[in-house]
């Protein structure tokens, strides 16, 4: 198993003055929107569900839906990014336990994000894009539950019981919410792609393509295809 998808989301988080760089899908997969930012302020994030969460029968599954105040789907959406922060960006993972719950990610909240290139997308129950909690556990959420958000973009889990008795889980959010300016200068840009600047870059959902939005105070993104990156990488 690769060692960045168990590593501690906390041995990801940025800190002030550090460049993220959000990729978006562009139909065809031949380019991708590219928007770069500098991290002023951070914060923590930490939240659990405990008793908030009902118990999953053996072999049980939850359908997709929002972290809400209360439980999930119930009360307003914990995640939700307000409007009027629309440079406010939350990066957290997910811990669960007992380690036979399995997680599932809808991200924005209709597409149900994958690493796979199956045709059909994956439902809440099937062996492939969960999460067990082994890999992503309670007291340590880890890159494998890895999520960016802001404004205009939803996060809905699922989750199974994988064990042969009821289970009652508990789902730990942990992670970091940054305010941030956006990178505008193409030569600075330039230079965070031929990788003369460091930057941490992070898919936004997973690997299906999906329209996504983004807010409206957000200058244009940088499209990246091959004939920018071989430019770039020619004057490195």
């Amino acid at each position: 198993m690769p060692e960045d998808i168990i590593k501690p989301i906390t041995e990801v988080l940025l800190k002030e003055n550090e460049n993220i760089a959000l990729v978006y899908p562009i139909t065809g997969f031949k380019s991708w929107d590219t928007y770069f930012f500098r991290v002023m302020r951070r914060y923590p994030l930490h939240r659990t569900y405990d008793s908030e969460l009902a118990e999953i029968a053996a072999d049980g599954e939850v359908a997709f839906n929002f972290l809400g105040e209360t439980a999930m789907g119930t009360g307003d959406d914990i995640l939700e990014v307000r409007e009027e922060r629309p440079f406010r960006l939350l990066h957290l993972s997910f811990g669960v336990m007992p380690g036979e719950i399995w997680m599932y990610k809808s991200m924005p909240a209709d597409f149900t994000q994958t690493g796979w290139a199956y045709e059909t997308p994956s439902k809440v129950g099937d062996k492939f894009d969960y999460i067990p909690g082994h890999m992503s556990p309670y007291d340590s959420p880890s890159v494998a539950m890895e999520t960016i958000l802001h404004h205009n973009i939803s996060c809905y889990l699922g989750l199974k019981n994988d064990a042969d008795r009821a289970i009652r889980p508990s789902i730990r959010m942990l992670g970091a919410g940054y305010d941030t300016m956006q990178i505008t200068s193409g030569t600075f840009i330039d230079k965070i792609l031929a990788g003369v600047k460091p930057c941490r870059f992070m898919t936004v959902g997973g690997l299906r393509m999906f329209t996504y939005t983004t807010p409206k105070s957000w200058e244009a993104p940088t499209r990246a295809d091959a004939p920018l990156i071989a430019r770039l990488m020619g004057e490195k």
